[in-house]
């Protein structure tokens, strides 16, 4: 799986290279009635197919680094391959957005008592949200909200891996060609 994982960023950091905007930023993730989980976030599009629309991305979030920095909260890690679309064919501040993220999710076990629980979980979620460009600054604000589709039932997945989440990145741009 890691080394999936480090194809993909070779993918995404080689292409990018071709692309046409590059945004990195933050992103702050609520499970809903569970974890905070926070972490980056990388978008580009490609210069040759629809730039103003099509746009893919690679985010980590993590509850280490949101509910779980202070508590004993369980540590999990989500890594998020995803690909978008920004509605509308004049670009604007305001936009809509839907997505499809694909992933991977792994949850810490803490104990033996907890080794025949599911601990890892493949992830599937389409989104949608608003996205807002600065026309001043560098600077993008994306709201959105998803379902993870494939979370198992009962003893199939962990369970702290609930379906409903949102999220709000904050992203500034790198370069625009």
């Amino acid at each position: 799986m890691k080394n999936l994982l480090l194809l993909l960023c070779v993918l995404f950091f080689g292409v990018g290279l071709k692309a046409q905007n590059l945004d990195v930023g933050i992103r702050i993730q609520k499970t809903h009635g569970m974890y905070w989980e926070n972490g980056i976030t990388a978008q580009y599009t490609i210069e040759k197919f629809k730039p103003d629309n099509f746009y893919i991305g690679l985010s980590y979030v993590s509850s280490r680094l949101g509910t779980a920095m202070s508590s004993n909260a369980l540590k999990q890690d989500n890594y998020i391959f995803n690909t978008g679309w920004n509605f509308g064919k004049e670009v604007k501040p305001l936009r809509f957005h839907a997505r499809l993220n694909f992933g991977y999710f792994h949850a810490e076990q803490v104990s033996d008592i907890f080794k025949d629980v599911p601990n890892t979980a493949f992830l599937f979620s389409p989104e949608i949200g608003l996205k807002y460009t600065f026309s001043q600054l560098p600077l993008t604000l994306n709201l959105g909200s998803g379902y993870y589709l494939f979370t198992g039932e009962g003893g199939d997945s962990p369970g702290t891996l609930q379906p409903l989440y949102y999220h709000l990145d904050v992203t500034y741009q790198i370069f625009k060609n």
